[in-house]
């Protein structure tokens, strides 16, 4: 069965597992240690901090940034992963969703602006968090002109998006200006895989340096308040020592998993490369297709292709969606649907910023909406039955 992602792998990512398990430091070590300094330097970010997920990534940026004696707020797309909404109410914030724009699929700046001016007078903290959704960058300069005539902060979900560029020519994903972190995800279907694995990059080394105690239970070894049991008068610090003056958690990424993580940064260039092409057949092919539109840029927008979103015409068709799944199923191919929106999902559809909200492009978007298989390790032998299997399903439009 051709599934919509599979990660690729070689011999590459075995050597590098094995001179972690030789090395006897499966945590905390210099597999970890090379990997953020490389993630740094392909983000071209000053601070780069490995975490366990993309979703542990996006719950501690939204942890430390919370001020628990405000009202706080999130505001992030409906059509998103559940991770933003889920950490945002872990961390003590309401939650508010927007629409999306229909030809990106990314957050809508007019949506945004309506739900801030509704809301905001309501809160002392918000943080907008919109999704760069299927690796293509949304349009993070007006977004954040909104945020900020707002008194809000931005931050990126950008566990979609690594390798991509906010606009022809620039900058990485990971380094806006405007923006506080970026959260990006190492999950077996992303264009880094690490098995699992995410990273915050980040432009402040305070706050780093609290993202880093936070995700080791917010041990340290400095500024100790107890120097009786710290220090030896005649030695210094006691090796041993720690003291926690606040709770952490435990959201470290183990070296193994960054060895998996340094082996397929290696060869993200390539892989962004073999996506874009294959992205080309695609939309060659469905120009001449009714009944399907494919949700993605030119190569000169910057995505980094994780996914490849379609829309389906179901009236055109005369299909419903099960029928468009079970068409291509019967073929071979198993389509995956992303997402069930946010406003959708029983653990935030009846909260107060969300309740009684209308998504009207999303609401007609997601009626046809799935993501047809693109991936690194993706033969052109796999796009021709997928291909074949549009070319049948127009037929009948």
């Amino acid at each position: 069965m051709l599934t919509y992602s599979r990660p690729f792998w070689d011999e590459t990512e075995l050597l590098e597992i094995r001179k972690v398990i030789e090395s006897g430091t499966w945590t905390g070590g210099p597999a970890l240690a090379r990997f953020e300094d490389e993630l740094r330097d392909a983000l071209r970010v000053p601070e780069v901090v490995c975490l366990s997920s993309g979703t542990t990534a996006i719950q501690a940026l939204l942890t430390l940034l919370r001020r628990p004696e405000s009202s706080g707020l999130v505001v992030t797309s409906s059509l998103n992963f559940v991770a933003v909404a889920s950490a945002a109410l872990h961390a003590g914030y309401d939650l508010a969703c927007t629409d999306i724009e229909r030809d990106t699929l990314n957050m809508a700046p007019g949506s945004l602006a309506e739900v801030l001016e509704r809301l905001a007078p309501r809160y002392a903290q918000i943080v907008v968090f919109p999704v760069h959704f299927a690796g293509l960058p949304c349009d993070i300069a007006a977004l954040s002109a909104i945020a900020r005539a707002h008194g809000a902060l931005l931050a990126e979900d950008a566990c979609h998006a690594i390798g991509a560029a906010y606009h022809p020519g620039g900058p990485p994903v990971g380094g806006h200006p405007a923006s506080v972190g970026a959260a990006f995800s190492f999950h077996p279907t992303k264009p880094v895989a690490a098995g699992e694995g995410g990273a915050l990059a980040l432009a402040d080394p305070a706050l780093a340096g609290r993202v880093r105690r936070y995700r080791n239970h917010n041990m340290s070894r400095e500024d100790f308040l107890d120097l009786e049991a710290a220090v030896d008068p005649g030695l210094g610090p006691n090796p041993w020592y720690y003291q926690v003056l606040a709770p952490g958690s435990n959201l470290r990424m183990s070296d193994l998993h960054a060895a998996v993580g340094l082996a397929q940064l290696a060869r993200l260039p390539l892989s962004l490369s073999r996506r874009r092409a294959l992205v080309d057949r695609y939309r060659a092919a469905a120009a001449e297709l009714p009944g399907v539109r494919l949700v993605t840029p030119d190569d000169s927008a910057g995505s980094a292709h994780h996914l490849l979103p379609a829309v389906f015409d179901l009236d055109a068709l005369g299909m419903t969606k099960r029928e468009v799944f079970e068409f291509f199923r019967r073929r071979g191919i198993l389509l995956q649907l992303h997402y069930t929106p946010i406003h959708c999902q029983p653990a935030f559809a009846s909260l107060p910023a969300v309740r009684g909200c209308a998504f009207p492009v999303l609401d007609e978007v997601r009626r046809g909406l799935f993501s047809l298989p693109l991936f690194h390790g993706m033969t052109d032998r796999d796009l021709d039955q997928v291909l074949r299997a549009l070319g049948d399903l127009a037929e009948r439009s």
